[in-house]
C-alpha cells in the first residue's frame, strides 16, 4: 500500500474515531502492528466502524412510512432508481419485512406491480448502513421468491413480466427444491 493511501486511511480513521466519540460509542479494537499495513484488515475495520456510526446516527422512522415507501419502490418507473426507496425501507424496517411485502406484491399484484416488485426485490439485497434492524439473510424468503417467481414466469405471458423475473430466478435444477425441479424447463 502506498504512502498516500496510508495517509488517507489514517485521516479517515481519525475522522471515524472523532464521530464515535461525539456519538458516545466505544471504539472497536483498531488494527495494530503489522495489521496497519494490511489494506483488507484496515478496510474491514473502517467499514465496521462506519456501519456502527450509521446505525447510531440513523433516526427511527414512523411506522406509517412503510407502506408509502414500498409503494414508491414498486411504482418507480425507472428500475435504476428503485433503490432510492428500498434503502430507507431496509434501514428502518429490515430486510424480512421489506421482502415479505414484495412477495405479496408479486403474488397478488397487477403486471405493473409484479415488474416493480421484481425490480425492488433485486435491490432488497443491498447492504444498508444505518439499519437499526438486525440483518437477516431471509433464506426462507429467497425460496418463496423462487417458487412465486417461477409460477409467475410459467403462467404469465407478458414479456415485460417474464423478462424482469428471468434474471432473478435460479434455473439450475440442482439449486432448487425437488418440488421446484419438476416445474423447471429442462
Amino acid at each position: 500500500m502506498d504512502e498516500d493511501r496510508f495517509e488517507r486511511y489514517d485521516r479517515y480513521e481519525r475522522a471515524l474515531i472523532e464521530v464515535l466519540d461525539l456519538l458516545g460509542l466505544a471504539h472497536p479494537p483498531a488494527p495494530s502492528g503489522d495489521e496497519r499495513t494490511n489494506q483488507k484488515v484496515r478496510r474491514h475495520w473502517q467499514c465496521h466502524v462506519a456501519l456502527m456510526i450509521m446505525r447510531e446516527a440513523a433516526p427511527q422512522q414512523p411506522e406509517e412510512l412503510f407502506e408509502p415507501l414500498m409503494r414508491a419502490a414498486v411504482y418507480e418507473p425507472d428500475p435504476s432508481h428503485t433503490q432510492r426507496h428500498i434503502r430507507p425501507a431496509l434501514a428502518a424496517f429490515g430486510r424480512r419485512r421489506v421482502q415479505t411485502r414484495l412477495l405479496e406484491y408479486l403474488w397478488t399484484g397487477t403486471k405493473y406491480e409484479i415488474i416493480g416488485a421484481a425490480d425492488a426485490w433485486y435491490c432488497s439485497y443491498l447492504r444498508v448502513a444505518g439499519s437499526g434492524v438486525e440483518d437477516d439473510p431471509c433464506t426462507d424468503l429467497r425460496h418463496d421468491f423462487q417458487e412465486i417467481g417461477l409460477h409467475i414466469y410459467l403462467t404469465n405471458d407478458d414479456p415485460r413480466v417474464r423478462s424482469r423475473l428471468i434474471s432473478l430466478l435460479n434455473l439450475r435444477a440442482d439449486k432448487n427444491t425437488p418440488e421446484l425441479r419438476r416445474v423447471l424447463p429442462q
